[in-house]
């Protein structure tokens, strides 16, 4: 009876111990991958040539494949959100880069970490303040390192001066970007950092988990 009584013990400990883990794991882990490079994701359908002008000089138009990510590290990991809805357009200039101007806006309702509490958390008004601030706003200043010389299929990679606006607060930021035509479609994807205080925002800390200062943006957008 009384190694019965053991057995039984023992076996509630373990549950107790995977379910306290699981529900640790939910509110401070990791729930989102970011999606690979969408330059990557693209079929192999198209004949390498050049690409003209008349093919790239218009208005591009953010598409619903389109997502930004955040990342932050805390104690325990590195923790993905990623926002969907991203709206915008890009006024394409192959030969002169001064003349492009892009915007781009991301709707701070759907930052999303897989964990919804986490998630109100962040939205609350001593963080992002969402209610007041629901949008975030990306607009280009200028372009470095550009190749007018584009190839269907090739990666160009260059560099993306702009400025970022979140909780009404504006930062100048630098992305490292590449950006591929094929099929008809533009990919841009890009990666750069920013920190909480940037946007007189303090690290939003747990109980159980203490949050970095900096926050690494990337980007994974389509636009037709």
């Amino acid at each position: 009876m009384k190694k019965k009584i053991m057995i039984i013990g023992v076996a509630a400990a373990a549950a107790i111990g995977i379910g306290g883990y699981a529900l640790y794991d939910y509110y401070v882990g990791n729930h989102i991958n970011i999606k690979a490079s969408a330059s990557e994701n693209t079929s192999n359908t198209s004949e390498a040539s050049t690409v003209t002008a008349d093919q790239l000089n218009k208005t591009w138009t953010i598409n619903k494949e389109s997502k930004v990510y955040f990342s932050v590290t805390t104690s325990k990991e590195t923790v993905n959100f990623e926002m969907n809805g991203i709206t915008g357009t890009w006024d394409f200039n192959l030969q002169d880069p001064a003349e492009m101007k892009a915007i781009a806006k991301g709707d701070m309702n759907q930052i999303n970490s897989g964990n919804s509490d986490r998630d109100g958390h962040l939205k609350a008004a001593e963080y992002f303040d969402v209610a007041a601030h629901p949008e975030a706003v990306f607009e280009t200043v200028s372009f470095e390192q550009w190749n007018p010389t584009w190839t269907e299929g090739k990666k160009q990679t260059f560099i993306i001066n702009g400025k970022l606006t979140v909780k009404g607060k504006a930062k100048e930021v630098r992305f490292e970007a590449e950006s591929m035509f094929k099929d008809g479609k533009l990919y841009l994807d890009g990666a750069t950092k920013v920190t909480f205080g940037d946007f007189g925002i303090k690290a939003p800390d747990s109980v159980v988990a203490k949050t970095q200062e900096e926050i690494q943006l990337t980007l994974r957008t389509v636009l037709e």
